[in-house]
């Protein structure tokens, strides 16, 4: 194999993929529930904007246009934190990153997610040498071509040596091999097509097959 074919670096997706919720109150579509009960227009790009804001709930709300009350920001502050104590490993999580850079792989992680919720990482991943692209830091969402293109940029590599795993086909699958990554939708409920995998043990398989 052609070395500029050969996979080196290996981005996922973080919730779904590599982390659990144990509880969801699906805090920010409370808060836009309040604002368009309080006459403010829904957004198609609300969602999009509450994950691009490198900030607070208030950063947030500030972002959106609007100014709930400090009773309500409380309120998704300690639901967001009840939801980050309730957050878990998948079984598969950690001997799969202890043999990706045992192999000398280089790892990332790029999520789409609110900045409050950027601090799983350090509670659940800090023994890792991970790389971040996160939406809030990057100011681009999972599909745009953006947030894949920052990806191939910092880990200087051609997108071919670069795999992408998650649980969402848009934004892991279709996304990723559009910017000509290769990519594998995690369908842990079970395998229909050749692109997916059911376990991200799957992942050394793969690569063993790829890269011979």
């Amino acid at each position: 194999m052609n070395s500029k074919d050969k996979i080196s670096h290996v981005a996922f997706d973080l919730f779904g993929t590599l982390i659990k919720f144990g509880v969801q109150h699906h805090p920010f579509r409370q808060l836009l529930k309040w604002a368009r009960e309080n006459g403010r227009q829904v957004l198609p790009d609300d969602a999009r904007t509450v994950m691009t804001i490198n900030g607070s709930v208030d950063a947030i709300s500030y972002g959106l246009g609007i100014n709930p009350p400090r009773e309500l920001v409380q309120k998704i502050e300690s639901q967001i934190e009840d939801e980050l104590s309730s957050l878990s490993l998948f079984d598969d999580v950690i001997p799969t990153l202890n043999a990706l850079q045992f192999r000398g792989i280089r790892i990332g992680l790029c999520s789409n997610l609110a900045q409050p919720y950027g601090a799983v990482i350090g509670r659940l991943l800090a023994d890792f040498d991970l790389e971040q692209f996160l939406s809030y830091e990057l100011g681009a969402i999972k599909p745009e071509a953006q947030i894949y293109a920052s990806i191939l940029d910092r880990f200087n590599c051609e997108p071919k040596q670069c795999l992408f795993i998650g649980d969402t086909f848009e934004a892991d699958y279709a996304g990723p091999t559009a910017v000509g990554m290769k990519a594998l939708h995690l369908t842990r409920s079970g395998v229909a097509q050749p692109h997916q995998i059911s376990s991200l043990g799957d992942v050394l398989a793969y690569l063993d097959g790829d890269n011979r």
